[in-house]
C-alpha cells in the first residue's frame, strides 16, 4: 500500500527509513503543511512495516513519486486489480488510517494509495472539531500536490498505456470529514480538473454541510460518475447535527440537487442501523457489493437491492434487503 502524508514524520523513520505504524505522527509536517512524503507499507502477520521513498536530487534517479505510481499500476496489472485513492475522516491517528487502507484494500480487492493528514490533533472533542475541521482546510495544498503528480504522470505514454492495457480503473473514494478537505481544495483556487482522472468520485457519509453543497459538486470533474452516500440515522454524523446545527451531506434527503451527483440512500438496509462506516461494516450485501462496484470504477447504481425514488432524486435500498 502506498501512503501519502502530509503528517510529521517521526525522528527515527526520518533517520533510518524504515518503521511501523508509528512511523508518522500527529502533528503537520514541519516543512509545511503542503509538504507530502511517500512510504511503502505492508503488513505481514499483523505487524506493519514502513519504508520511507527516499527524496532524490539526482534527474538520473527519476523522480520517486513517479517511480511509486508507476509500481502500483505495475502491481494492478499483475494482479487484475483496480486502484482506489483514499481521504480519511476525522479523529484518526496515523495507525487507524493505515488500518482503515490494509481493510478496504483487502475487502476489495484494490491497491490503495492512502492519503493521511493529521485529523487526531486532542483535546476536548468540540475544540478538537473545529481544529480538525482547520486542519483539513490547511491540507488542500498537500492533496492538490498529490494529485498534481498522479495527474502528470498518468499523463505522460508509459502510465496511460499500462492502464489500458490492464483495464485498471482509479478511483477516488472521500470519506466522513476528508469529504470536507476535498470541498475546501474544490472550492479553492487551487484546484483545476485534475480529479478527471478518476473513474468514479464516492463521497461516503460527507461530514459537511448538505446545504449548498450543489455548487461545489458540480464543480467536481470525474471521468464517469459521483456518488454520494446517506443514511439518516448515521450515529457519528447526528453528533455533527447537534453541536452545528446543520444538516450533514451523509445525514439527510433534502435537497439532493447537484446534477451531476449519483445520491445513494442505505437507510433503511437490513443492519444499517447507525452505522457510519458503511463501506467497513457487516451490513447486507446490497450495500457490500455497491462499494464494491464503484471503487472498481463501475456502476454503483445497478447493484441489485436498490431503486430509485423520483422523491428525493436518490437509489434508495429497501426495507430488509439483504442481498444484491
Amino acid at each position: 500500500m502506498l501512503v501519502i502524508s502530509n503528517r510529521n514524520l517521526k525522528q527515527e523513520f526520518a533517520r533510518s527509513g524504515i518503521g511501523n505504524e508509528n512511523a508518522f505522527g500527529e502533528q503537520l509536517n514541519n516543512k509545511g503543511p503542503n509538504e507530502i512524503r511517500l512510504a511503502n507499507a505492508h503488513k505481514a502477520a499483523g505487524k506493519w512495516k514502513l519504508e520511507l521513498v527516499q527524496e532524490s536530487r539526482s534527474h538520473r534517479a527519476g523522480l520517486p513519486s513517479k517511480t511509486q505510481f508507476a509500481a502500483v499500476l505495475d502491481r494492478c496489472k499483475a494482479h487484475n486489480k483496480n486502484c482506489l485513492f483514499y481521504v480519511h475522516g476525522y479523529n484518526k491517528p496515523f495507525a487507524e488510517t493505515l488500518e482503515q487502507g490494509w481493510l478496504l484494500q483487502e475487502r476489495y480487492q484494490v491497491e490503495v494509495v492512502l492519503f493521511s493528514w493529521p485529523s487526531n490533533t486532542g483535546g476536548i472533542p468540540i475544540k478538537e472539531y473545529k481544529a480538525v475541521k482547520r486542519v483539513a482546510q490547511t491540507s488542500t495544498g498537500a492533496l492538490d500536490n498529490a494529485f498534481e503528480k498522479l495527474a502528470t504522470y498518468l499523463a505522460v505514454p508509459f502510465n496511460r498505456e499500462a492502464l489500458l492495457e490492464c483495464d485498471v480503473s482509479l478511483n477516488l473514494m472521500t470519506y466522513s470529514m476528508g469529504n470536507f478537505l476535498f470541498q475546501n481544495y474544490v472550492q479553492g483556487t487551487i484546484y483545476d480538473g485534475e480529479t478527471r482522472m478518476f473513474t468514479n468520485a464516492v463521497l461516503c457519509q460527507a461530514d459537511c454541510d448538505n446545504e449548498g453543497h450543489r455548487k461545489w459538486v458540480e464543480a467536481v470533474q470525474v471521468g464517469k460518475r459521483i456518488y454520494i452516500t446517506v443514511n439518516e440515522n448515521d450515529k457519528i454524523l447526528a453528533w455533527s447535527d447537534a453541536n452545528f446545527q446543520k444538516d450533514r451531506l451523509g445525514r439527510t434527503v433534502r435537497a439532493l440537487d447537484a446534477a451531476n451527483a449519483i445520491y445513494v440512500d442505505f437507510t433503511a438496509g437490513a443492519n444499517v442501523g447507525k452505522t457510519h462506516q458503511l463501506w467497513g461494516k457487516d451490513t447486507n450485501d446490497t450495500v457490500r457489493n455497491f462499494f464494491d462496484h464503484v471503487l472498481n470504477g463501475r456502476r454503483g447504481e445497478e447493484t441489485t437491492g436498490l431503486d430509485y425514488d423520483s422523491r428525493v432524486n436518490a437509489f434508495r435500498q429497501s426495507p430488509n434487503k439483504k442481498h444484491g
